[in-house]
């Protein structure tokens, strides 16, 4: 199997340097030290796979969305008014099952990193502000039937 995320932003998504300077490590401390947070255009194939079930302009294929680096970036790089939206299967090769599933039973998750909230299906939460990064790793916010959408306002 082999998972893939989608993500789309509102305005052409660049990773910025001290990530780009992470991603090019080659020493890590510790295994778990050993990730990074990357994006690529999609090609034409996986546009029209996923085409509709997004609302921005730019899409991406995304490696790392489910680590700290991505959250990092949402901590430190993102800008008041930017929206991201996220799509993640386990298996890109199942991906219109994943889809299927996703028409019959769509969740939405929604992240205001300015406001330091959380809502899914099951609530609205507020995440301490001085912390949120934390809560957050600890939540689900990838899941196959979900889009997750990350705002700053």
């Amino acid at each position: 199997m082999s998972e893939i995320t989608f993500l789309a932003s509102s305005r052409p998504f660049i990773i910025p340097h001290d990530i780009e300077k992470y991603n090019q490590r080659t020493e890590y401390g510790a295994e778990e030290d050993h990730m990074c947070f990357s994006v690529q255009t999609a090609d034409k194939e996986w546009l029209e796979e996923v085409q509709g079930l997004f609302s921005l302009p730019y899409l991406y294929v995304a490696e790392g969305v489910g680590n700290r680096i991505f959250l990092t970036y949402l901590e430190k790089h993102m800008e008041i008014g930017d929206v991201i939206e996220v799509y993640s299967v386990p298996n890109q090769h199942a991906l219109a099952a994943y889809r299927e599933e996703f028409e019959e039973d769509r969740e939405c998750i929604e992240v205001n990193t300015g406001s330091c909230t959380y809502r899914d299906r099951f609530g609205f939460f507020q995440l301490n502000p001085k912390k949120w990064i934390e809560e957050l790793s600890h939540r689900n916010y990838l899941v196959h039937n979900a889009i997750t959408t990350f705002t700053k306002y």
